[in-house]
């Protein structure tokens, strides 16, 4: 399995990918919105981006998943904060998102050798789902991909993911899993009482890592690192090659 984070109008993927159309490719959301002043990549590269990753989603409809991040859904959503917003841009990539919907989730899971592997964007907090409990319900590790999948499609969504804590400038007690910084992560207390996740790994981007090396822990995988990753058969998170 490929996994992608966040591309901001990076190209690293294309080579990830190369070849290896046949095998599963995940890409875990925000195409669009570079880092103009940190990496010289303009606003207008990561509307190309987003076209051409859902042209080869639409090539290899079977293989590859496309999740949707913080800066894609500010395109779609008056819930959900800008940053970096393409104002020149916007009714393009508005359209692209809208016209494509249906390619795109929230969350994805896996089971490999026994073990439940958990995606989304930023990753899910405990907090924030039970903030949102009148939306989604009684979440369990068994069914909180689906619950957020169906909740995104049929749009009753948005106003939850917008949600953003106090480590990203926010007031909400968690913020949303495509907003929750990682920080949020690594200071979440996890016991036996936890309503979530003793016994599920989760792999996420959003926080960009500047050293390009992942935070890798128990529990989860932060991964935004401007390179792709393998998840191999046996369940390991290696720098894909």
């Amino acid at each position: 399995m490929i996994i992608i984070p966040d591309v901001h109008g990076r190209d690293f993927w294309k080579s990830a990918v190369a070849g290896r159309e046949d095998e599963e490719i995940l890409f875990l959301g925000d195409y669009v919105d570079p880092y103009p002043s940190l990496e010289g990549i303009e606003p207008w590269e990561g509307m190309l981006s987003l076209m051409e990753i859902i042209k080869f989603k639409k090539q290899h409809p079977d293989n590859v998943t496309l999740l949707l991040g913080n800066h894609d859904l500010s395109y779609v959503s008056m819930y959900l904060p800008k940053c970096r917003y393409d104002y020149r841009n916007c009714e393009i990539i508005q359209k692209a998102i809208l016209d494509n919907i249906s390619l795109f989730k929230i969350a994805h899971e896996k089971t490999i050798a026994g073990k439940q592997f958990i995606f989304t964007h930023a990753g899910i907090l405990p907090q924030w789902l039970q903030e949102n409990e009148m939306i989604l319900g009684q979440v369990k590790p068994d069914n909180v991909v689906d619950i957020l999948n169906t909740a995104f499609s049929a749009g009753h969504l948005y106003e939850a993911l917008g949600q953003v804590s106090v480590y990203r400038g926010g007031y909400h007690e968690a913020a949303s899993c495509v907003w929750a910084d990682v920080h949020e992560h690594l200071n979440y207390i996890y016991s036996p009482n936890a309503m979530l996740y003793l016994d599920v790994y989760q792999i996420f981007g959003h926080t960009l890592q500047l050293s390009e090396r992942p935070i890798i822990t128990e529990h989860f995988a932060c991964i935004d690192c401007r390179k792709a990753f393998s998840l191999n058969e046996k369940g390991e998170l290696e720098v894909k090659r």
